[in-house]
């Protein structure tokens, strides 16, 4: 095998391979064989075909152009190998030469994978915010578990704040029907404000059967943009009022809930809302160490083909939430009225950052000389198969070399990222 580097771009290398005739024949042999399963011969069972009889069938070229493939397959793995090319992405691969009795010559042109340099990756000017427990929101979250065990009961009154009035509405622009205004037994806590502004509002003192025509503005920031700002018609029908009685907050409520005391519950409340605002802060601290390092990074040109293939990865990341919610992909399409290419045009510049920020936890995870052993993962691996252990569908995913390289990286670049934490604590010790 002959191999002739080019260089046409920073960005990408270009291989031409050559491989002498001699070297052609196993795989002209495995060619024939594999050809011949597929191709009925008379008097031939399938795969025990012999060169010269294929090649009066089917004519040497096609033979040629199998082996071709077969050949590719084999070298261009043992090419990149000891050209010790980093690419990502598919190689474009074109055949120049591919004739009987002549040697195989192909190309396979790279993307590279980009280079990054830090100025120095421990000075960060990152600092974590210090996380402290929200009264409102603590009071929210009781307020929250109390109308959770709510009881609700029908009267035969008029609706006042506090009630949950059942309703029966329609919402009109200039004549013509909203889309998505309307709606059949439909609840209503007046007060809380869930629906348009001044629409809960209208619906105070009405009684069962009532049914009343009124108008609201929509926010001038509302999502659906033809909407924003713009006052529409209402005609609202009262099915039911019923009354709403919250617990009380003491030890019998902490109880329904699972806990010994009230005591223990408001503990056990500030504890998860501490936990929350620790991860937030986290995640907020994490993301500015890696802007912070973007800043003081020079990357070289992104190549088209990773940005494509981050793009893919941001969008199926959108399909799997959207789908977790029950919604479909193509629904949510038409609610922002943005099509997918509108969509991977609008993130290209996300995308790059993405990728910015995976080069940096790549860059320092080498000069750290972070490692991650097999015991690690096969810890991780245990970890998924429980968790998914009644689905069928992940278990060939969660025991497959792709998978145990995802869990690598994950783990990896959670080992950088503590060791960034510490840098940006102020701690630049080794």
């Amino acid at each position: 095998m002959n191999i002739v580097r080019e260089q046409p771009a920073k960005t990408t290398v270009k291989l031409k391979i050559e491989i002498p005739v001699v070297d052609l024949k196993p795989f002209l042999d495995k060619a024939v064989k594999r050809i011949s399963q597929e191709v009925k011969i008379p008097g031939f069972r399938p795969g025990h075909v012999t060169y010269e009889i294929l090649k009066n069938k089917i004519g040497e070229m096609d033979i040629y152009q199998e082996a071709a493939r077969l050949v590719i397959d084999a070298t261009l793995p043992q090419a990149v190998q000891k050209e010790k090319i980093d690419f990502v992405g598919q190689p474009n691969i074109a055949i120049e030469q591919v004739a009987p009795g002549n040697a195989l010559i192909y190309t396979a042109e790279f993307a590279l994978m980009p280079t990054v340099t830090l100025k120095d990756y421990k000075k960060i000017s990152a600092k974590k915010k210090p996380v402290t427990v929200d009264e409102k929101k603590y009071k929210q979250t009781l307020e929250q578990l109390r109308k959770m065990q709510a009881v609700s009961k029908p009267v035969e009154r008029a609706a006042k704040t506090g009630d949950k009035a059942v309703i029966e509405f329609a919402i009109t622009l200039a004549g013509v029907a909203v889309e998505g205004g309307q709606g059949k037994h439909v609840p209503v806590t007046l007060g809380e404000h869930t629906f348009i502004p001044g629409f809960e509002e209208q619906l105070v003192g009405m009684k069962a059967k009532d049914t009343k025509n009124f108008k609201v503005t929509f926010p001038k920031e509302y999502g659906t943009k033809h909407l924003a700002g713009r006052e529409c018609d209402v005609t609202a029908t009262v099915e039911a009022v019923q009354e709403v009685t919250l617990p009380e907050l003491n030890d019998a409520l902490a109880k329904t809930l699972k806990f010994n005391s009230l005591t223990d519950l408001e503990k056990a409340i500030r504890e998860n809302i501490a936990k929350e605002l620790e991860q937030e802060a986290n995640r907020v601290f994490e993301t500015a160490i890696i802007e912070d390092l973007i800043k003081q990074g020079e990357f070289d040109p992104i190549p088209e083909p990773m940005l494509q293939s981050e793009l893919d990865r941001m969008l199926q990341e959108l399909k799997q939430e959207i789908e977790q919610q029950g919604a479909k992909y193509e629904d949510y399409l038409k609610h922002i009225k943005k099509t997918e290419a509108e969509l991977r045009t609008a993130w290209k510049t996300k995308a790059e950052q993405r990728i910015k920020g995976a080069l940096i936890l790549k860059l320092v995870g080498e000069l750290e000389k972070v490692e991650v052993s097999e015991a690690e993962i096969d810890e991780q691996v245990k970890q998924y198969q429980t968790m998914y252990k009644d689905a069928a569908d992940y278990a060939d995913k969660i025991n497959s070399l792709e998978f145990r390289s995802y869990v690598r990286t994950v783990k990896r670049n959670d080992k950088v990222m503590e060791a960034l934490k510490k840098y940006a604590a102020g701690d630049t010790k080794k």
